[in-house]
């Protein structure tokens, strides 16, 4: 590990701005006052205050969140119900070094403090893990979002997790844990739903859960069904195509961005003996979009939340996932054996009219080298861009933990996995094709079959990891404890990548195969102040997969292995909880190297050709700051802040990368020195205050509560951070974020709630993404900057929305 190079005194990474002074100095009074009275009096082991313990299984162990050496932060099911929590984007927010990326409602890309190259890498493997429940769902820039319906808890696990989570989580690990199946009685809930939105359509959801107990004390049930969906506030308004004078008239409508998600859950327990049970759980959801989430505010004459657009894309993802899980007592050891199985389909149709007018208007620009071929032309006529993809995931693990009561404990555990994926891409379907200027390839004299598909890409793509991995502790004395663990993997990568022009003409054809093996580490020791106060230190280490470009194209000057890439993490922490457990206080400091970079790449002397790289190293530092404190029995103040920064480490040019036959684009930049990484926000708080009145009317109870998040600013993709770097025109374009909700709700405990919400109170236009393909045709350095239109386009948070919820508890477990 290379020593990073001292913070400059004017920089202003970890200096205390105003929340952090105000956390500061809030946590530095509540040290040194008095506790609560209400808290103060008859504390015992057994009464441990207002903060109630949360027991996670981050380790694969079920331990206490506060007992753990390393940044976690859990969401329970009580937080999840009673802050309105649907999906990722709703619950990032409060959870320090996680970020996303959307650019449409459930399709996000989950980032971990800020390790990410940016938006548009479809041929890397992510590297943040999605879990629900044992079943790994991790798919790079799309990643599986269930509906938090019946949900357990939610564990954010930020830094490498490789060595118990594998090569997805080399930055971080989402887990999603399910509520499972129990004996105790029948019992469930139904939830409804409507919101109204400002300057937009309502929506609605309904959701419940029901348990049922079908044998007593051997088989339960547990079923879940839900239906949503979200009002549009995106106008497709009248315009003309940019060099023709086609319009849009019979496209225009209202609101025209819609987002449904429905779907349900079945889980089935079977204890067949005191020792040993098995579960079985199946999960389908289905998600529709339709319209575009995009705007163009900054064309002449259109509003914030208006486009025009010759197509309504619509999306589909459908997915469904099975497990089955055994568990047993062995004695000395708890084993657990899992196989899980995720089948995912998505179709989409989005509007590529814009790229059918630009290639069109090239062609007939004169001296266009590139473009001048006819074969370009497809005469200005409608076009649309379709994937019709799907994912298969088949995993199989064998866990054992050690049972014994003394001071060194240990896990060993074993994993299988086979990943297939697989698109059917257009590029452009254009209709009538075969009548445009492209028709001339049917001259040529070649038998082609009669397609409207411009140009098709079919990708196969299946990898096999095999992982043997283990994690030990040891409890050195009444104060100290050591945490060591080691993964050994190895995997083979097998892709192929057939290309079309037209469909039904091969072009070209890649295969990308080959084998290897590595092994990572993990180390944290923990120093226990008292019973409520823990100091630790991590070393832990991830990774993504290495593997291999085209073992075909004799053309191609990629090399033929890329390695995996590495994240070492070093993580100092404190863990504590004050005042007779009335205020918890986390703290986590963190250094990360990145090393080996993988970028995908198109190969620059065969542009058929796509590859990966290993680009360079950067570096990340931050801090990450959590604390809850009840200030009395009616008041709770939540707040949770990160500050990072992120930097390449030197100049990269496609010389030091590849060997270039064409000695002109040896100087093409690939990366600058100091460049922040993409998806990485510099800072980022978020702050809940609540109030409640438990028994406001009789045994009706109420509560307030209000929410504030921000975010700064940051780069979405490589290039744009690259060239603000470089001073050659790039600038952060995510801008600043900043979001609040509040809400008011009556309640009579374990029967009923009713809860009205207003998310966005103050109608803040937030970025979610930036479409930025236009950019460089039609923006102030294009080739036809007086456009203006189409140029960095903001993909928009909801505007402000009134709901209304109403949930109904019953049974004896309620």
């Amino acid at each position: 590990m290379q020593p990073m190079q001292p913070m400059q005194p004017n920089k202003l990474i970890f200096s205390l701005r105003p929340l952090s002074k105000a956390i500061a100095a809030l946590t530095s009074a509540s040290l040194s006052g008095p506790a609560p009275a209400q808290f103060a009096d008859d504390q015992s082991d057994e009464d441990r205050g207002p903060i109630e313990e949360i027991v996670v299984t981050a380790t694969r162990r079920q331990e206490d969140a506060q007992d753990i050496p390393q940044s976690i932060h859990a969401l329970t099911a009580e937080d999840i119900h009673k802050r309105g929590f649907d999906n990722i984007q709703d619950y990032e927010k409060s959870i320090p070094g996680l970020s996303s990326v959307s650019t449409s409602p459930g399709r996000s890309e989950v980032v971990f403090r800020g390790v990410s190259t940016g938006t548009g890498e479809w041929r890397t493997d992510s590297g943040s893990a999605v879990y629900l429940g044992e079943i790994p769902m991790t798919s790079a820039t799309q990643a599986v979002d269930p509906r938090l319906v019946d949900i357990e808890r939610v564990e954010a696990l930020p830094g490498p997790q490789g060595t118990l989570f594998g090569s997805s989580s080399q930055s971080g690990a989402l887990r999603i844990i399910p509520n499972r199946p129990d004996h105790t009685g029948v019992h469930g809930s139904v939830s409804a739903g409507a919101s109204a939105t400002s300057a937009g359509s309502p929506g609605y959801y309904v959701e419940s859960y029901a348990n049922l107990p079908l044998v007593k004390d051997k088989l339960a049930l547990r079923a879940v069904l839900f239906d949503s969906q979200s009002g549009g506030f995106i106008d497709n308004v009248y315009g003309r195509n940019i060099f023709t004078d086609d319009d849009n008239a019979d496209r225009v409508e209202e609101d025209f961005n819609t987002w449904a998600q429905r779907g349900g859950r079945v889980s089935a327990l079977w204890s067949f003996s005191d020792r040993w049970d098995a579960e079985l759980m199946a999960m389908r959801q289905e998600q529709r979009s339709r319209g575009d989430w995009k705007a163009d505010p900054a064309a002449p004459g259109l509003k914030d939340l208006e486009i025009v657009r010759f197509h309504k894309d619509y999306r589909d993802d459908q997915w469904w996932t099975a497990a089955l899980s055994l568990r047993g007592d062995l004695g000395f050891a708890d084993l657990t054996l899992t196989a899980s199985y995720l089948d995912r389909e998505i179709f989409y149709e989005f509007d590529a009219n814009n790229n059918a007018q630009i290639r069109a208007q090239r062609v007939r620009t004169p001296g266009d080298s590139l473009f001048g071929n006819v074969l370009y032309d497809t005469a200005f006529q409608p076009e649309t861009t379709v994937n019709d993809q799907s994912a298969r995931r088949s995993t199989f693990e064998a866990r054992l933990l050690s049972a014994t009561d003394s001071r060194f404990k240990w896990m060993l555990g074993a994993f299988y996995e086979q990943t297939d994926d697989d698109w059917d891409y257009d590029f452009g379907r254009v209709k009538n094709l075969k009548n445009t200027p492209f028709g001339a390839y049917w001259e040529l004299g070649s038998k082609l079959p009669d397609t409207d598909s411009w140009y098709n890409e079919e990708y196969r793509a299946t990898t096999e990891q095999l992982a043997v991995y283990g994690e030990m502790r040891y409890d050195i004395g009444e104060k100290w404890t050591l945490r060591a663990g080691s993964r050994w993997f190895q995997y083979e990568r097998d892709r192929r990548e057939f290309k079309n022009w037209p469909k039904g003409n091969p072009y070209d054809v890649d295969i990308y195969r080959g084998k290897d093996d590595d092994t990572l580490y993990k180390f944290a020791l923990d120093y226990r102040l008292d019973d409520e106060r823990m100091l630790y230190a991590l070393y832990s280490e991830g990774f993504r997969l290495g593997g291999f470009n085209s073992v075909k194209n004799p053309d191609s000057v990629l090399p033929d292995q890329y390695g995996p890439d590495t994240l070492t993490n070093v993580e100092i922490g404190l863990k504590s909880e004050w005042l007779d457990n009335s205020l918890q206080v986390n703290a986590a400091l963190y250094r990360m190297n990145w090393r080996g970079i993988q970028r995908g790449i198109t190969d620059p002397d065969d542009w058929t050709a796509n590859g990966t790289i290993n680009m360079g190293d950067a570096r990340l530092r931050g801090v990450e700051l959590s604390m809850t404190w009840y200030i009395s029995e009616r008041l709770l103040l939540e707040a949770s802040f990160t500050e990072m920064e992120s930097a390449l480490e030197d100049d990269y040019f496609l010389r030091d990368l590849v060997p270039l036959a064409d000695p002109a684009s040896q100087d093409q930049r690939m990366g600058a020195k100091g460049q922040e990484l993409a998806i990485a926000p510099p800072r980022k708080w978020w702050l809940g205050v609540e109030y409640q009145w438990p028994e406001l009317l009789g045994a009706v109870g109420a509560r307030l509560r209000y929410d504030h998040w921000f975010q700064a600013a940051m780069h979405h993709d490589w290039w744009n951070a690259m060239n603000a770097k470089t001073g050659n025109g790039g600038r952060k374009l995510i801008k600043e974020a900043r979001e609040a909700s509040v809400q008011l709700s009556l309640d009579v405990e374990g029967s009923w709630d009713l809860t009205v919400s207003i998310w966005n109170l103050w109608n803040a236009r937030n970025s979610q993404w930036i479409d930025s393909s236009y950019s460089g045709a039609f923006g102030p350095e294009g080739t036809w900057p007086g456009v203006r239109r189409y140029v960095n386009m903001p993909g928009y948070n909801q505007p402000r929305q009134l709901e209304i919820r109403f949930t109904k508890w019953f049974g004896s477990g309620s």
